[in-house]
Formats: structure tokens, C-alpha cells, sequence
């Protein structure tokens, strides 16, 4: 092989090699009239940085460079909130998410029924929502381990799976009882529970269920407690003593009988929707539940999560509070925070873009993003790099 040859061979391998090499991603420079980064923390005329599907960069940390790099989608007067979390759902699949002949499966993996195409899981960001608390059925005493799931960031692209077992989905409800297989009464559920991780407990069982509750019993796993009546929620949090563990109870229609015991004993509420139709003392509950200092959230469908927050607020809830109930807290109670539910460095470039105020509900929704891409809604004013500011920034760099 001649020297020409051997030019020419490496010149191709170099080549290879860059044409191989993957490129970062553009930046995206998010600009607003205001963006809420959390409760906390709100800025006006801001700006976020989305790198990689991430927050890279936040308001004034934004380095000049990146700035100048990116590209812009300026949404001018527009208000942004970080994506909705949907708190524990079985997105309209009961009977798909639960065990028929069982009661109890406590080490189901709700993920292994999850459908990234699913019809309603697509739907979500028309809605704000940006992640999802994907939960085993109610039906089921014990139904198993939850997934925090996302929908797809686009038409084309299907869901995806974030954290694959997240919390025990347990249920005292009266979905829970079957006349035809045990339990088949609220005692029976209670005494299947305290049996079961009594022995658990003890270690006089063994298994991947046993694991399942030795996980909670030392600590290491959240529990959901599906119960709605005075009785379900007094056994609930009785358990929960028993056994010391925090639970977050989903439903709780009675939650303002047991307010008392709720902050005593550091639960929290998964609140089923409100609605325009409902009693005054129903939709005062959220502000009762702040006042005692539970924290809470709202559950439900997709459509009816802004209508909760905005129910909850012209009866008495804080603005914050309630958007609060829309993001952080769901994210909080099932530990998955530095992930989602707020745009602090770190997390999912995941929101919601809407014209005003989101807890009006004149305020029409935008846009929503996920993982630093726009799912739905109106393109924003977008500009390229300017080449020229960016070799500005550099050259001052």
C-alpha cells in the first residue's frame, strides 16, 4: 500500500469516527412572562435551560455562553409550571392491573401491564400532565408495586418507564372484597394484612412477597392505602401504627373524621376530583388538610386535576398549596422529586405552558413539554443560534 493509500485510509477512518461520535443535543433557551420553577420559587421574564431532556441551567445561573448557543422558545407572555403528576392511577385498566383469583400479590409489578401506546396514557399532556404514578388495581387487598410512568413526547414515540417499583398499593376499600374469594369483609382485609406482615415481621414466611413487606417494614418502600369510609381509614392508619410505617391513603372521602391522627401520624392524602356539583364541605376538605398540616394531592383523571386545584382555591386553599397539589406533593409522597414536579436543575424537562394563570380557568393551556420536547400544544416563537453572539460569548469566555 502506498503512502497516498494510507492518507487516504486514515482520512476515511477519521471520518468514520466523527460521523460516528453522537452529537449533543441542541440546547432549548425557555423564555416566559412567568416561570414557576417551584412553589417557591417563581421568576419573571426568566428563562430555563433545557439540556438533554434535563434542566440544565436556571435564571441568572444560565451561563452566557449556553445562552447564546441555544435555541430560543420564547413564549412570550405566557406562564410555565413544571408538568403535572398524576397521582396513583390505573389510567382506566382495573381489571388489567389486578390479580382475579388472588387477593393478595403484593410483589405484582404493575410496569409489566404498562402499554406505551395506550390511547388515555397519550392524552395526558393535552391535560398538563407530564408523568404519572401508574398503580395496581384497588380490587386486590394487596396489588402490588407501582411504576412512575411518562407518555411519549411526541405522536410517534411511545411511553416511557422512569422508575419501574415504586410504591405497595394496598386497599381496604370496598373494591378490595369479593363475595367470591377472600376477603370478603373489611375485617377479613385487615386481618389478610396483619397476618401477613406479622409474618414478615418475624420471618416466618419467606419470598418475594414477604421481601416486598420487609422492604416497607424497614423503611425502604412507600405505602398507598386505598380507603375512603371512617372504618377504612381508622384501620388503615391503625396498620400503618402497627407495623410504623407512613402511609398515603387514596380516596379518603372521610379523611376530615381523622384529621387529627392523619398529622400525628405523618399520612398524607390522595384526594379523589372535586367537582362543581359537590357539597361545600367536600370541597373545603384540601383547606382543612392543609390547615392540620397533612399534605395532600389530587387524584382522579387527567381532565379533572385543574378543576380540583381550582375548586380548592375559591373555597379557601392558598394558591400555592394547590398548585403545589398539582406537582411537588405527588412527586414528594413518592419520593420521586428530584425527578419530576419542579424545573430545579436536575430535573425533567418536563411543563406546562398556559396563558395565564394556571388555576384560572379562562387561561387556556399552550403547550406541554416532555423531556425538553414539545408533546402538544402551540409552537412557540423559536429562533436559531446566533452564530455571531455565540463566537461573541466564546471569545469573553
Amino acid at each position: 500500500m502506498n503512502c497516498r493509500s494510507v492518507l487516504c485510509l486514515a482520512a476515511l477512518l477519521a471520518a468514520s469516527t466523527v460521523l460516528t461520535t453522537p452529537l449533543r443535543a441542541q440546547d432549548v433557551l425557555v423564555k416566559a412572562k412567568t416561570i414557576v420553577v417551584a412553589i417557591d420559587t417563581v421568576l419573571t421574564d426568566g428563562a430555563v435551560l433545557l439540556r438533554q431532556g434535563k434542566v440544565a441551567y436556571v435564571g441568572n445561573d444560565i451561563p452566557a455562553e449556553a445562552r447564546a448557543q441555544a435555541t430560543v422558545a420564547d413564549y412570550g407572555s405566557a406562564t410555565i409550571v413544571p408538568g403535572f403528576v398524576l397521582p396513583p392511577t390505573t389510567l382506566g385498566r382495573d381489571r388489567d392491573l389486578a390479580e382475579g383469583a388472588l387477593a393478595f400479590t403484593p410483589d405484582l409489578r404493575a410496569v409489566e401491564a404498562f402499554d406505551p401506546w395506550q390511547e388515555e396514557l397519550q392524552q395526558l399532556p393535552a391535560h398538563g400532565v407530564t408523568s404519572l404514578v401508574l398503580a395496581p388495581s384497588p380490587r386486590n387487598v394487596a396489588g402490588g408495586l407501582g411504576a412512575l410512568v411518562k407518555p411519549g413526547a411526541s405522536k410517534d414515540a411511545g411511553g416511557s418507564v422512569v422508575t419501574p417499583e415504586l410504591h405497595l398499593q394496598l386497599s381496604l376499600s370496598q373494591a378490595a372484597r369479593n363475595p367470591e374469594r377472600q376477603p370478603t369483609s373489611l375485617m377479613g382485609a385487615i386481618e389478610m394484612l396483619r397476618l401477613a406482615f406479622t409474618a414478615a415481621k418475624d420471618g416466618t414466611h419467606s419470598g418475594p412477597d414477604a421481601a416486598v413487606l420487609r422492604a416497607v417494614l424497614q423503611g425502604g418502600r412507600k405505602v398507598a392505602i386505598a380507603a375512603d369510609s371512617f372504618p377504612e381509614l381508622v384501620a388503615a392508619l391503625d396498620l400503618a401504627k402497627e407495623f410504623g410505617f407512613e402511609p398515603v391513603l387514596v380516596g379518603a372521602r372521610d379523611a376530615e373524621k381523622v384529621l387529627a391522627r392523619l398529622a400525628q401520624q405523618k399520612a398524607a392524602v390522595v384526594l379523589d376530583p372535586l367537582g362543581f356539583d359537590q357539597r361545600q364541605a367536600r370541597l373545603q376538605l384540601p383547606t382543612r388538610l392543609a390547615e392540620a398540616g397533612v399534605p395532600f394531592c389530587f387524584g382522579g383523571n387527567a381532565q379533572g386535576l385543574r378543576i380540583s386545584a381550582v375548586l380548592a382555591v375559591r373555597n379557601g386553599l392558598d394558591r400555592k398549596t394547590a398548585l403545589a397539589a398539582l406537582t411537588r406533593t405527588p412527586a414528594m409522597l413518592f419520593d420521586q422529586s428530584t425527578l419530576v414536579g419542579s424545573l430545579r436543575q436536575g430535573c425533567a424537562g418536563d411543563f406546562a405552558v398556559f396563558a395565564g394563570d394556571p388555576l384560572d380557568l379562562t387561561s387556556a393551556h399552550v403547550a406541554t413539554w416532555i423531556g425538553g420536547v414539545r408533546a402538544c400544544g402551540t409552537e412557540p416563537n423559536a429562533k436559531k443560534t446566533n452564530p455571531a453572539a455565540a463566537s461573541k460569548a466564546a471569545g469573553a469566555r
